[in-house]
């Protein structure tokens, strides 16, 4: 039955078509400029073995297109689709590894009953038997609907994947008298408490001085150990180091203004949509709005029409206007039909992405060369900017042949700076260099050595080399002085705040620590960022009625008291109901411990990212910078 699913897929290329031809055309068009032939069987990556082609990635892409294509342009979504989309594949082939390697299989038989399964919610795809209907009469159905039975077969195997892999490490965990009483504890005991919160404020505490902070620096220098940090060797170049190529006289810019004559012209215009999906709502769509054409020539308010029937959310309460556009504003088919349009005049049917419009324009201007001399301006000014900044750094590149920078630079009258050691942490700073975070992954992703190629950074490029590492260490006191200050202030800020928490509790209870809220009686489970807290969780559980709890650190930097007002205990636990929390209990732990799994396999795979070496086809994960070309989140 699976098989005969994908013939009917495989013969049924309709749908899909028009969507895919754009997707890999527009792949292929936007890797072209790189230098690499790009195909559709290009291999885009390869995770531990398992190669993702180019045709896949196009396929992805199609699938995210028809689940956000709607909500903006393709060229708009492109970078986010594509990313997303290698991501996604990347993560498939991870789950294969590690299915593989844990003796994990999904068979053709598990997953075309469930397709079968899935397909039988729908009453169109029955016969009057209740059976699903022949594949003669599935093809055309799927060509009506635009349904892929393809994509969804993909989605139950990969389902089934992670199912079974859930299964087979939730039986390798034990959970205890203890854990299953704690956790019926939590989920179903009902408490009720009062807490109050301290906000510290370290900055108040003074600077006591170096021999303070030295004896605090020697009594616990492994507090202040620094993870391996780098120093990278970097040139900047910024508008003003290219002014004189950034001139743009009168002549490029009407020669500019010309060559986009068809964007100087803007129309104001209301509209009508009925949304269709499918070439049979397409057809019905056309025949609503040809009936509805010839009552609004005749004399049928527009805009009264539009608020009534149209079905673009954003036409109620503006009558459908549009307001001011031009062609590369709207998709093609709408703007060209509405540059045919003379004032006054209504459209016949368009059909769109979107669905069927009609169209009734009510003004037409044209902006001329002044009006947009300064927009033009910029335009070149940018565009001029990049491909200029580019092309210096990358004569520095290849000047400097993969060695120091400073003198390829100095050539072309950029100085080369090194940078202070920083370590690979969202709050690393350099100065000079205050667009860091930007670049940490790509630092500590480079080799020692190893220059990177030229990054937009705002208004500025930057091209680096990698200069050395570092190793774990303790720096000296005058590098972490800052660091060990920090510590200081915020020791004797919390121990303030303590005795502060303690003595107001003797005297005046919660309200003398500070703002009180009061929490009904609930199970602790719903109280998740509180109960993520060991130490809060066990407090809650363990402290007596009208007693407060031990005063305690929350996980953002505030005190944290509170006092118990009641406990409704939670019911016996049957045999029953022990079982599915044990099974619940390992099914959670099971997740979590897929989750690290695969972030550990994705890890190990990205210290070995080579291609050509035996290694790199059977271990590892590489990613096709060439034909990729797309932002992969790490």
């Amino acid at each position: 039955m699976l098989r005969s699913f994908r013939q009917v897929f495989k013969s049924n290329r309709t749908p899909m078509a028009a969507v895919m031809i754009v997707v890999l055309l527009g792949l292929v068009a936007y890797l072209a400029p790189t230098g690499g032939a790009v195909s559709s069987d290009t291999v885009v990556a390869r995770v531990y073995g398992h190669e993702i082609l180019m045709r896949e990635l196009g396929e992805r892409m199609q699938e995210l297109y028809q689940r956000y294509g709607k909500q903006a342009s393709p060229e708009t979504l492109r970078p986010f689709v594509q990313s997303q989309a290698l991501r996604d594949l990347m993560n498939q082939k991870l789950m294969e590894e590690l299915a593989e390697r844990h003796h994990v299989v999904v068979t053709d038989e598990e997953v075309g009953a469930r397709l079968r399964a899935f397909l039988r919610q729908y009453p169109m795809l029955l016969d009057a038997k209740g059976n699903l209907k022949t594949n003669a009469e599935l093809k055309q159905i799927f060509q009506d609907t635009g349904f892929n039975p393809a994509m969804q077969e993909r989605s139950i195997r990969s389902e089934l994947l992670r199912t079974k892999l859930v299964q087979q490490a939730a039986l390798q965990i034990p959970v205890d008298e203890a854990w299953i009483i704690q956790e019926n504890r939590l989920r179903n005991e009902k408490v009720a408490f009062q807490q109050a919160t301290l906000t510290v404020d370290p900055s108040t505490v003074a600077d006591p001085g170096d021999a303070t902070l030295g004896a605090l620096y020697s009594a616990g220098s492994d507090r202040f150990l620094q993870s391996p940090r780098r120093v990278i060797q970097y040139v900047i170049v910024d508008r003003a180091a290219l002014s004189k190529d950034l001139q743009v006289d009168d002549a490029a810019l009407k020669a500019a203004f010309e060559a986009r004559k068809g964007d100087t012209t803007e129309f104001k215009a209301r509209h009508i949509l009925f949304k269709a999906e499918g070439e049979a709502q397409v057809q019905e769509a056309m025949a609503k709005a040809q009936l509805l054409r010839q009552r609004l020539v005749k004399g049928l308010d527009f805009a009264k029409t539009a608020e009534e029937q149209s079905e673009d959310p954003s036409a109620k309460g503006n009558g459908g206007d549009l307001g001011w556009f031009n062609a590369s504003k709207m998709v093609k088919p709408f703007s060209d039909a509405a540059a045919t349009l003379k004032t006054g005049e209504i459209s016949q049917p368009v059909r769109t992405q979107f669905g069927v419009h009609l169209i009734k324009l009510e003004g037409r201007r044209e902006k001329k060369f002044e009006d947009v001399k300064a927009e033009l301006t910029r335009e070149i000014t940018d565009s001029r900017f990049k491909s200029r900044a580019q092309e210096r750094l990358e004569q520095i590149r290849k000047r400097a042949n993969g060695g120091d920078l400073a003198a390829a630079a100095k050539s072309l009258g950029i100085t080369a700076t090194l940078s202070q050691p920083f370590a690979n942490e969202p709050t690393a700073q350099t100065p000079g260099l205050p667009e860091l975070p930007q670049i940490l992954g790509e630092v500590f992703r480079l080799k020692v050595g190893e220059v990177s190629k030229p990054t937009a950074l705002g208004d500025r490029y930057l091209l680096f080399r990698v200069q050395e590492e570092l190793p774990e260490a303790v720096p000296p006191f005058g590098e972490v002085r800052s660091k060990v200050l920090a510590a200081y202030r915020l020791e004797e800020a919390r121990k303030a705040a303590v005795a502060k928490a303690q003595q107001a509790l003797k005297a005046g209870g919660l309200q003398a620590v500070g703002p009180v809220t009061d929490q009904a009686a609930a199970p602790l489970s719903g109280l998740r960022d509180l109960v993520a807290h060991p130490g809060i969780r066990k407090a809650l559980l363990d402290t007596p009625i009208g007693q407060a709890t031990p005063v305690l650190w929350t996980q953002d930097g505030k005190l944290w008291v509170a006092r118990i007002a009641s406990r409704e205990p939670a019911p016996a636990l049957t045999f029953e109901t022990r079982r599915n929390l044990i099974q619940d209990v390992q099914t959670t732990e099971a997740q979590k411990l897929l989750s690290a799994e695969l972030q550990a396999l994705d890890r190990q795979g990205r210290l070995r990212p080579g291609f050509s070496s035996l290694w790199g086809h059977i271990g590892g994960i590489y990613i096709n910078a060439t034909a990729a070309q797309v932002p992969v989140e790490e």
